[in-house]
Formats: structure tokens, sequence, C-alpha cells
């Protein structure tokens, strides 16, 4: 009898020893409260740093400002999606306005957008490093040739309105994009015999409209061409690190715990943003209301994992179960600030989780 009680004891102090983390069986469930980021890899000035990139980039776990909901477990991070032109430099339009978005931070873009400048022989007059702005000097164009892109695309834009006087510069801001780590370039034409310019300290160009359309697209194209080209040289400014960093698209969490996005835009970009960040994500619109601010969406299981249906799943559709019929609502809450909720089809709050899915889905096709 003795023995059978010795053994047992063993038996169960074992047990915690084969699943510590020097047994058997290691326990590794908390080894992330250990971890420790190892510092970058320094590579030599002479040497091509655009070949090196990192294959398996750790996801950022945002500050959580309700941390009592993750009682118990750490948050996990935000899934990390695909998009096909997330990784470009383009022109985004919406109604009359146009941009570049660029898959950079301000302070690696600012000094490209000088350099463009200064290649063209284009001074800069005016600059506002911290808020990125920067005016040209006023340019004096005739009908000869010229040898630099800047005065070649305003003269030739001149040219289609048969204009023949005043002088023309180009006013540029640089922002932060929707995404941590992009930005957006603004850009407005001006002619000081079209239209009484601009004030000098001018921070937001958005209300502002270009004298000359064609001259503002152009500009827009040949600067994001020059910029695509010098995507993986990653000089950055230290002036322009003074730009604020906070991004247009931000996951927080309400009073209640529930999780938002907050869009830093304009209504009418806000919606569209919306609208567009699901059709790139791939969500089915099953009704769409810009008076009320609501979308009505259905969203498979499949849109998260990024894996299309098989031939089973097709013929015998056994995964309806895994469709999701939200509510994706849009409310004004301060001045050009927005914040984007997930509600049941009942208008109750949905699932945190799936609601954190939904609005890092959102953030990531956003555009």
């Amino acid at each position: 009898m003795r023995s059978a009680v010795l053994i047992m004891a063993v038996l169960v102090s074992g047990c915690g020893w084969l699943s510590d983390d020097k047994g058997i069986f290691v326990n590794s469930t908390d080894d992330y409260l250990d971890a420790r980021e190892s510092p970058g890899l320094i590579i030599p000035e002479d040497l091509d740093r655009s070949r090196v990139q990192d294959p398996f980039p750790i996801p950022e776990v945002p500050e959580q400002i309700n941390a009592v909901y993750y009682s118990g477990r750490a948050p996990s991070p935000d899934t990390i999606y695909a998009s096909d032109n997330r990784d470009e430099v383009r022109i985004q339009s919406l109604a009359s306005r146009r941009w570049l978005a660029i898959p950079e931070s301000p302070s690696t873009v600012w000094p490209k957008v000088k350099q463009f400048l200064a290649e063209n022989g284009v001074a800069v007059a005016n600059e506002v490093s911290a808020y990125g702005r920067l005016d040209t000097e006023w340019l004096t164009l005739g009908d000869e040739a010229y040898r630099d892109v800047v005065r070649l695309l305003i003269r030739d834009a001149r040219k289609e309105l048969n204009l023949t006087t005043g002088r023309d510069r180009i006013r540029v801001r640089v922002e932060q994009g929707l995404r941590e780590r992009t930005s957006e370039i603004h850009i407005r034409h001006e002619n000081d015999s079209v239209a009484i310019p601009a004030a000098e300290d001018v921070v937001d160009l958005t209300p502002l409209e270009s004298d000359i359309a064609a001259a503002e697209y152009e500009m827009l194209k040949e600067l994001g061409a020059y910029i695509a080209a010098k995507v993986s040289e990653q000089t950055a400014s230290m002036l322009a690190d003074n730009i604020p960093k906070i991004a247009k698209s931000i996951l927080e969490r309400n009073d209640q715990g529930e999780p938002i996005l907050r869009l830093r835009l304009d209504y009418d970009r806000a919606w569209a943003t919306l609208g567009n960040a699901l059709d790139n994500a791939g969500v089915e619109v099953l009704e769409s209301d810009r008076a009320t601010g609501v979308i009505t969406v259905r969203i498979s299981q499949d849109v998260f994992t990024g894996e299309e249906p098989g031939l089973l799943s097709r013929l015998w559709p056994f995964g309806e179960d895994d469709d999701h019929l939200l509510q994706i609502s849009i409310v004004l809450d301060q001045p050009n600030s927005f914040v984007v909720s997930v509600r049941t089809s009942e208008s109750e709050a949905a699932d945190r989780e799936l609601s954190q899915q939904v609005l890092v889905l959102i953030r990531e096709y956003a555009s």
C-alpha cells in the first residue's frame, strides 16, 4: 500500500516536471513575456540595401487602451493582408481631387520630392517641413523648349488653354497616409493671372483647386514615376520627422471595449474609402445607404483567411453558417473624424473578435 502511494506521489509530481519549462514537454505559453527585439541588421553604406528584406516581418500590436478586455491572454497581432497595390506608388482620385499614395513614411518621401525639384532646376521658395509643405519659386514661361520636365509640362498645359500670361508655381503637401508607414502627396498648380494665389501660410491643400487641372495631374504622374523608381532608397529627412505621424486610419477601442476604426478624413473621402476597401477585399455588399452611413455586408470566413472555397463547398454549401451578416456604420465623431463600427444585422454590437477582424480588413485594403 505504501509503495502504491509513493508511486502515485512521484507520478503527480512528475506530471508538473514533464510540462514545465525544463521537462520533456516544454510549456511555451508564456514565452512571449520574455521575448526581446534584436537589433536591426546594419548594412554597410557601399552595399545595396534594397536586396536585404525581412521575409517574415513581425506584425505590430497597437497599444490597447482597454487592456481589461484582454484579461488572461495577450491580444493577437492584426492579420497581414496582401493587397495587389499596397506596395505600389499610385494616383488616387475622388471626384475632381487627385493625390499620390506612397508606400513609405513621410520622412523618406519628403527628401525625394525636394530632390525631384532640384534635379529639374526648380528652386523651393517656401518650405515648412513640420507640415510637409513647400512652394516652388514662381516660373515665367514662354514658348521655348525646356529641358526639365516641370517647366515642360506646365508649358504644355498652358498651351492647351491658350494661356499666355502670368507666372506659375507648384504647391506641395506631404502627409501621412491611411496606414502607418505610408504617405500622400497633394499638389496644386497656381497661375497668378488666372486667380489670386492662396495665402502663403496655407497648410491644407484639400480645399484648394488648381488653376490648371492638367498641370496638377501631369505633375503627379511625373513625381509618382520618379519616386517609384527610387522606392528602394531610404534616405530620411530629420526635418521631415516633425510631420505629424498620426495615420488617417486608426484602430481603437471605445469606452465599452468595442473595436472601432477612426478615419481622419472628410465625409466624401471617408465614405469612398470604406466602399473601396470592402470592394478591394472582396466583401459582398448587400445594401449601401450613404444618407445613414450604413453598409450591410455578408462576409465569409474565407475572406479573412484568403482561401478559395473548394469544389465540395461550391457544390454543397456546408459552410453557409460561417457567413456573417453585418452592418458597417460610419458616424461623425469630431470635425473631419469619423468612427467606423461593426454591428449585427439586428443593429446590436457584434462579437469583438469578429469586429476587430473586419475593421483590420477595411484598414488594410483602404486606399
